[in-house]
């Protein structure tokens, strides 16, 4: 019997020692780089993508991204470039044409308006001279400057801003730079630090000389960066304006040109949330606008240029259509009717888990920001991609909370809505010899053999226990009886 007992063991022995090293040495978890995707309703896969640019070379974020929300089909009848920008969310919604060179004309005057800004006291006198009809062509608008009148940097923005009064953009230019041909130096210098690839300036008013060009992307990126003024952004979204009576003239009551914001001169191209912007017209570059607006929680940025404006000739020449503000129209349209703000990541939120290679558990993943998105107003969570990538291509033990361990990228259809690195809920630490904590390697409970081996042990349980003791209470039975039989012999003997 001793012998059967010993066979049972040394066999349940040899089998949890076969299976428990093999447990030991191999952690289950994979050295390539960890990609995980949620599909799309479309069933779409999101596209490889570097971290870092996807929401620019493959998204819509920033003004440089090359994939907006919204495409890039032509929407309007007659504009030959177009931009809308989210400006809340970095998101570029619509690009038409985005990088076509067009003569900016009177859009020159917001350059001219900046660099006159944060280069000049607005409150400094500043006297009129008569070189500054020198420099303009007949019929040029302008706000009748006189000469030796004297007037300040600030009232001369507004008559070239709302009145894009070209006679104030020079004596501006002058005033600054003591010469146009300066001023204008200054002005591609400044465009050219904010991050403009294809805007080249000759004037400081727009009036067409040769050479002077601009894009729908760079007058957005432009509007951007001078709206951070104070200064600016109030020039910039300013209905009208009182210039005081000067030593030569009355004061003069200024009205703004941007019908969208301007309310009485041409009331039916008024828009609701419409916030600012400069409009521009000319025979020959046709009608563009540049302006701002905001509703719903968004803040969109539109550029339209090369608008074709419409007269009639058998009513003396009435415009029809003004081209600029109706295309403005249908693109603030479409973005607010067909777009929402969504946040996709909030700081902290807890993410994906991740394995870790020699490590006595998994890692979870979080956030450290918050992440705001504009996408289309139909939109549910699993029209998103969401793609992570390890970082080095696999995680080892041990790591700190907090460290950086893997990307995320967020995909609406073709376009990367949203990046985010992802960072270490806890610290994960080392298993210090896999090959001698059995006990370490048989309790992982997120292995298919842990689970397996965690089977056998209850099984050799099971069986062992019961037929254990069931043997010991044979066996005691067995020696009991062979006792009696041994002490009745004896008695008999005895009574002999």
């Amino acid at each position: 019997m001793k012998k059967i007992i010993c066979m049972i063991l040394c066999l349940l022995l040899t089998v949890q020692f076969i299976l428990i090293p093999a447990a030991a040495t191999e952690t289950g978890l994979p050295t390539e780089a960890v990609v995980e995707t949620l599909p799309s309703a479309e069933g779409e896969t999101a596209p490889q993508a570097e971290y870092g640019l996807a929401t620019i070379l493959n998204g819509c974020r920033t003004l440089d991204a090359q994939e907006p929300l919204g495409g890039s089909n032509p929407m309007l009848e007659t504009a030959v470039s177009a931009f809308v920008y989210e400006r809340n969310t970095g998101t570029v919604v619509y690009a038409y044409n985005p990088d076509l060179e067009l003569q900016p004309g009177t859009l020159t005057k917001i350059v001219a308006a900046i660099v006159a800004i944060e280069n000049g006291d607005l409150d400094a006198d500043v006297t009129i001279s008569s070189r500054n009809y020198k420099y303009l062509p007949a019929g040029a608008k302008n706000s009748k400057l006189k000469e030796g009148e004297v007037m300040t940097l600030r009232d001369l923005l507004y008559c070239m801003f709302l009145e894009w009064a070209n006679d104030a953009a020079v004596t501006i230019s002058e005033h600054i730079a003591n010469s146009q041909e300066s001023f204008v130096k200054m002005m591609n210098e400044w465009v050219d630090r904010v991050g403009c690839t294809n805007t080249r300036f000759t004037d400081c008013h727009g009036l067409g000389s040769e050479g002077q060009s601009t894009t729908a992307r760079d007058m957005a990126r432009i509007v951007e960066e001078a709206l951070k003024n104070e200064d600016f952004r109030k020039l910039f979204c300013a209905k009208a304006y009182t210039v005081p009576a000067t030593n030569r003239s009355d004061a003069r009551a200024l009205k703004s040109l941007n019908y969208l914001i301007e309310e009485t001169i041409v009331p039916q191209h008024n828009y609701k949330g419409a916030t600012g912007g400069l409009a521009h017209y000319t025979e020959f570059s046709g009608a563009s606008l540049v302006c701002t607006a905001e509703n719903k929680g968004m803040s969109y940025t539109v550029v339209v240029m090369g608008c074709k404006r419409v007269f009639n000739k058998d009513k003396s020449w009435v415009v029809e259509s003004y081209g600029n503000y109706e295309e403005a129209w249908v693109l603030l349209d479409y973005a607010f009717d067909n777009y929402k703000i969504c946040r996709l990541l909030h700081e902290g939120q807890s993410m994906a888990q991740f394995p870790v290679a020699g490590g006595e558990n998994d890692v979870v993943a979080q956030t450290h920001v918050s992440k705001d998105a504009i996408l289309p107003a139909s939109a549910r969570l699993d029209n998103l991609i969401l793609k992570y990538s390890v970082v080095g291509g696999g995680l080892k033990a041990p790591l700190e909370k907090d460290q950086n361990i893997a990307n995320l990228q967020i995909w609406y259809r073709t376009s990367c809505v949203a990046e985010a690195e992802l960072y270490a809920m806890s610290p994960v630490r080392a298993v210090a010899d896999l090959d001698l904590d059995i006990q370490g390697a048989a309790s992982r409970d997120d292995s298919n053999l842990s689970q397996f081996l965690s089977f056998v042990g209850i099984v050799c349980l099971v069986i062992l226990v019961p037929l254990t003791v069931y043997l010991v209470v044979n066996h005691t039975r067995r020696i009991m009886a062979r006792n009696r039989r041994r002490r009745r012999r004896t008695s008999r003997r005895r009574s002999r």
